[in-house]
């Protein structure tokens, strides 16, 4: 069976060892960037480079990508230049341009080890759902708390709607601020926290979670399909804080999540 543009393909392969084998080994990212620019102009191949792409929540520009190349206004390319093989964390960035162009094809190329490493990701946008679960508020919640819990969910129903799931923690991060800060609640990022073993205080934790309207916490995570860790950990937050109420979520590969969470009693 033949490859989705297998000879375009075999023309970046080409690219790329010929850009290191003349550039040389060891050189910053930028060298191999301005190198690839030079070998697409002498090849006429058409491309675009670090055009900004701009996802926004209404009339709000929530982040902006950058990917290194668009080629042939189809092929998404992310240049690396690191002394170590790459990770699926390093995969993350690529993954973000491919879900906002709705390429097929993108290639992750890391120029900084003594052979080219290119990574070549076929994408096919899955189907994804969305799925709440609000069995800890319901019958409990006091009205101010539930109408503010409402208006969160909602933005965040919105914001499934506009851009779906599959996002890495950077840029769904940055979603959730904008949605909120569109709410025109009051929002605080990422609050301190005192850590303690035994009754004695061991550090101060910066933790990932926002707070709303000093009533609300939100903890979240991208790209893990199952909501357990963020509802463990939003609990987590709540004790450390103080905080009755809360809201877990999870915007997965395939399927977004939302949890509302109450902090109970300890006897």
């Amino acid at each position: 069976m033949a490859l989705i543009y297998e000879e375009q393909t075999q023309l970046l392969k080409r690219m790329f060892f010929q850009v290191q084998n003349e550039v040389g080994l060891g050189r910053q990212e930028e060298a191999y960037h301005q190198a690839c620019i030079l070998w697409l102009r002498s090849e006429r191949i058409p491309f675009s480079s670090k055009a900004p792409h701009r996802l926004m929540i209404g009339g709000d520009e929530a982040y902006v990508l950058f990917p290194d190349f668009v080629v042939w206004d189809s092929i998404t390319v992310e240049l690396k230049s690191l002394p170590r093989k790459l990770t699926k964390g390093d995969l993350v960035q690529l993954y973000d341009y491919l879900k906002f162009r709705g390429d097929r094809v993108g290639f992750l190329v890391n120029m900084g080890l003594d052979r080219v490493f290119d990574d070549r990701i076929v994408y096919d946008p899955p189907t994804t759902e969305l799925i709440e679960d609000w069995s800890y508020w319901t019958g409990n919640i006091a009205f101010e708390i539930r109408d503010l819990g409402n208006s969160v969910t909602e933005a965040m129903r919105s914001l499934y709607d506009m851009h779906g799931t599959g996002y890495g923690d950077e840029v769904f991060e940055r979603l959730i601020h904008c949605s909120m800060r569109r709410l025109g609640v009051s929002i605080i990022v990422n609050p301190l926290s005192t850590d303690f073993f035994r009754g004695t205080a061991v550090h101060e934790s910066s933790l990932k979670c926002l707070i709303i309207d000093n009533k609300l916490l939100i903890a979240y995570t991208s790209l893990f399909d199952d909501i357990q860790f963020s509802v463990s950990r939003g609990l987590s937050y709540m004790r450390a804080l103080g905080m009755k109420w809360g809201i877990a979520m999870d915007f997965g590969k395939k399927k977004a999540q939302i949890t509302g969470l109450r902090q109970m009693k300890s006897n």
